[in-house]
């Protein structure tokens, strides 16, 4: 997962040379977990502070692609321990602003993936697919320097299954196929950083 966040960097290196803009901005904020209670597994993460970067590269009007890291060291229990962990999300988005002026609003999309990292009583790593929707606004207090406000919902996915099936019947044939994924726990983060705008 690392190879891949480093190729999706070296790409928006790329893109930087022929971007409009381009915005740097370390974020801070506090991240609500929930808990997984289902097929008889409990455990819960705790609330806590986050933090983390943001790269963004304006390719169009109002459009920047995102490249993404959060990160909160917390704690995750379960029915019989408490452990401290860390969360990270490594995202690569898309996000749409609505507005010019001093108060831009805007909302963005992202995919990537979501580790889980034991940091005591054990060294346990977990990996699982992820996407986020997320919303807020800019304050631009010059052309270089400016606030950004956000709230993002991050959504990990467990794989459930896949299946492939072909049929013939009496009005003909055909086949179809899918894919299952549960969600097995949602963070809600809330946040601000300091956007650095390098313009071209």
């Amino acid at each position: 997962m690392r190879k891949l966040f480093i190729s999706a960097f070296l790409l928006f290196a790329g893109m930087a040379v022929t971007a409009q803009n381009i915005e740097l901005t370390p974020i801070f904020g506090y991240s609500f977990a929930g808990k997984v209670n289902n097929y008889g597994r409990y455990f819960d993460v705790k609330d806590d502070m986050l933090y983390g970067g943001l790269l963004s590269v304006q390719f169009d009007d109002f459009m920047y692609v995102e490249l993404s890291y959060e990160r909160n060291d917390t704690k995750g229990s379960t029915y019989l321990e408490t452990i401290d962990m860390a969360v990270e999300h490594y995202q690569v988005g898309f996000l749409r602003e609505f507005a010019e002026g001093k108060v831009v609003p805007f909302a963005k999309v992202s995919l990537g993936t979501s580790r889980y990292v034991q940091k005591s009583g054990g060294d346990e790593r977990v990996w699982l697919f992820s996407g986020g929707f997320g919303a807020g606004a800019k304050l631009l207090l010059s052309d270089r320097v400016g606030l950004r406000l956000f709230t993002n919902l991050m959504l990990p996915l467990e794989f459930d299954g896949a299946g492939f099936w072909c049929g013939i019947g009496g009005g003909g044939g055909g086949c179809s196929g899918g894919v299952s994924f549960n969600v097995p726990i949602v963070h809600w983060d809330l946040g601000a950083g300091l956007i650095i705008r390098l313009q071209n």
